[in-house]
């Protein structure tokens, strides 16, 4: 399987991958995801240095195991997250998503891939991919404009 580090890789590769659409957050669970796992680790420094600061400033209210257990759990919530995108970033599509997937590669490339995307398999990764290229090659309203949602 995946180590811890290749899982927090892959996390992070999903997480740059993953386009940051609002047509998507009612779609999937990941753009949200992805949403907060931006957000804690862009805020989780200020609040590890806000706790470490009450330590300091107030050390008979605050003991130093406890402000310790706290910083660990701060530090924990981005990376229980990327873990999560990289454990969800290998999953297979299920078969709804499966055919969705084929419809949006076959309005990209004009033809016909049932049989070739049937060979690869596609994961979350792929369908972050394709989506991204779709979205860049159709504009915002990519999915309303071929009717794919």
């Amino acid at each position: 399987m995946f180590t811890f580090f290749d899982l927090l890789k892959k996390g992070d590769q999903y997480l740059k991958t993953w386009p940051k659409q609002s047509c998507l957050y009612s779609l999937f669970v990941d753009s949200k995801m992805i949403c907060y796992t931006q957000l804690l680790i862009k805020l989780f420094p200020i609040f590890i240095v806000l706790v470490a600061s009450l330590y300091i400033i107030f050390p008979l209210y605050f003991s130093w195991a406890s402000t310790a257990t706290f910083i660990l759990f701060l530090i924990g919530l981005p990376v229980h997250c990327l873990l999560w995108l990289g454990k969800r970033s290998q999953q297979l599509l299920s078969p709804q998503l499966f055919t969705w997937y084929v419809e949006i590669a076959e309005v990209l490339n004009g033809k016909q891939l049932g049989q070739q995307v049937m060979i690869d398999k596609p994961r979350f990764i792929d369908l972050a991919k394709l989506l991204n290229k779709g979205f860049r090659k159709g504009g915002d309203n990519f999915l309303y404009n071929n009717e794919l949602i």
